[in-house]
């Protein structure tokens, strides 16, 4: 029998923050329980730290330099074969339930579309858009959060209706109380009923309600939290309190290691300019949306159990990035690639599989994602080529399966992850730079230095002690550098149709 699958996704949380992966302040239990029934991936990795390129990845399995979608403002490519796609062509009701980001949000000059984009803000909320189409991205049908607290979409639409003026309690105008020394810092003034969050969990069950018992689903069910601003509702709001919360150990260690990241901090004030006060309030409000988060996730999950369909359905929980959340004297997200940024929630929930708890060992990728749920779906991941006519192998996707981890319990070979960033939207200059996560080792490369990064993970986890220039090190540098272009060799383009041999 083919299992159902529930794909919790939530923006912008680091692994860390998780009371299963041992963080000493935030509470998670409906997490934590997840990922005692299945295996929880302490060491996973995004392979794009920002949202568009890499919810393209989880929508495509492919790399970012493969699905086209390169930063945010990309729109994804249509033509591309999607996972909920290729799920609904093989019998599955195929459901998006809050963010989606395929497609851009706004555009280069406030009040002008520079492209058409279903998910515009501006169209929104100008009402020339009420839904998005049938069948986007493979999603026979969705229900629309867009933006980051400041939401709009379908779910707006429903809050207006439900308390006229709702939109403005979201907002910093309509806090109840907010940081007067950071901007992206309040309090929601909002009744937690109506919050986007607990909209989104009661459509999920809504959506579980309809379903008839033979149905297959693959239903995504997105929290736009907790990426910033850093704004959570009544009672999450008031759940920690800033002055008890633990710091990161390096808060006011920049620790940049090479002068060109030291100089972004001037082309990125807003990441680092904060005291101890501020990052006590932003922590107290992020772990409340974490919290909040989880909550809503016992409601589906409490869905699912009440509808018996626990026992037959795979649920995965993961972000598609992480946050610096004040670690090396950094907020949100940019070009440092450090631990806090890359390192993800990933947990897997099988139902009758080998349970593992927390699984330390191996790096894993969301690269990994579309791989598994194919396998488990039992479809060829071949239906996802766009090739066409050859007579070698096909190259295939670039991640693999983790069933025989997440089902059996079986070691995964050891395989790095590979990490893609560009980005041309701040001055001076552009990004590029290219991430390798080994088991021990991780090396990143920009073309913006001649200077790079290089760490020992397993004796420096919280990233201080820069290897680049260590004559010790260099065989590591070598090898690491190697595997770096082994990669992008590996997982370069290979999708132009092919009609005949010349």
């Amino acid at each position: 029998m083919k299992p159902n699958f529930v794909v919790f996704v939530v923006d912008q949380m680091q692994a860390r923050t998780m009371s299963l992966h041992g963080h000493p302040d935030v509470h998670t239990p409906n997490l934590d329980q997840l990922g005692l029934e299945g295996v929880s991936f302490t060491r996973a990795y995004c392979n794009n730290p920002v949202c568009m390129p890499s919810r393209a990845t989880l929508l495509t399995g492919l790399t970012p330099r493969q699905h086209g979608c390169l930063t945010n403002g990309n729109a994804v490519p249509e033509g591309l074969p999607t996972l909920p796609g290729t799920l609904a062509k093989a019998g599955y009701r195929t459901h998006a339930i809050g963010k989606l980001h395929h497609q851009p949000i706004g555009s280069v000059n406030k009040g002008e579309e520079m492209a058409f984009s279903w998910e515009s803000r501006a169209r929104w909320e100008a009402g020339e858009i009420t839904a998005l189409p049938i069948d986007y991205y493979g999603y026979q049908m969705t229900e629309h959060v867009g933006g980051h607290v400041d939401c709009y979409g379908d779910y707006l639409t429903w809050l207006e209706k439900e308390l006229p003026g709702g939109k403005e309690r979201l907002l910093r105008a309509g806090a109840y109380e907010k940081n007067s020394l950071y901007e992206q810092n309040w309090k929601i003034d909002l009744p937690e009923p109506l919050h986007y969050n607990r909209w989104i969990a009661r459509r999920s069950a809504a959506f579980l309600e309809g379903l008839q018992q033979e149905d297959l689903f693959y239903l995504w069910c997105s929290f736009p939290d907790p990426h910033h601003p850093f704004a959570a509702c009544r009672p999450y709001s008031e759940m920690y309190d800033p002055q008890s919360l633990t710091l990161p150990e390096d808060w006011n260690e920049e620790a940049d290691s090479i002068d060109w990241l030291k100089g972004l901090r001037t082309v990125h004030p807003g990441h680092s300019q904060f005291d101890e006060a501020t990052l006590r309030n932003i922590l107290a409000q992020t772990y409340g949306m974490i919290s909040h988060v989880d909550s809503c996730i016992g409601e589906v999950l409490d869905k699912l159990k009440e509808r018996g369909l626990y026992d037959n359905t795979i649920i995965i929980f993961m972000a598609d990035h992480g946050e610096y959340l004040g670690s090396h004297r950094l907020l949100t997200k940019a070009e440092w690639p450090w631990e806090e940024l890359l390192n993800v929630p990933y947990i897997w929930r099988v139902p009758q599989a080998i349970r593992q708890g927390v699984y330390r060992d191996r790096v894993v990728s969301l690269l990994d994602f579309v791989p598994t749920i194919l396998d488990f779906a039992g479809i060829d991941q071949a239906v996802m080529d766009t090739r066409g006519i050859y007579s070698a192998p096909p190259l295939g996707l670039p991640g693999r399966s983790l069933r025989a981890a997440v089902e059996e319990g079986k070691e995964l070979p050891a395989r790095p992850a590979l990490v893609e960033y560009d980005e041309d939207w701040y001055a001076p200059e552009t990004t590029r730079m290219r991430t390798l996560v080994a088991e021990q080792y991780k090396l990143t490369v920009y073309i913006n230095s001649d200077e790079g990064l290089l760490f020992d993970l397993a004796a420096d986890p919280r990233e201080q002690n820069n290897l680049w220039n260590n004559p010790e090190y260099a065989h590591v540098r070598c090898m690491m550098t190697e595997q770096l272009l082994r990669e992008l060799i590996r997982t370069d383009r290979f999708d132009t149709l092919r009609i005949t041999g010349a």
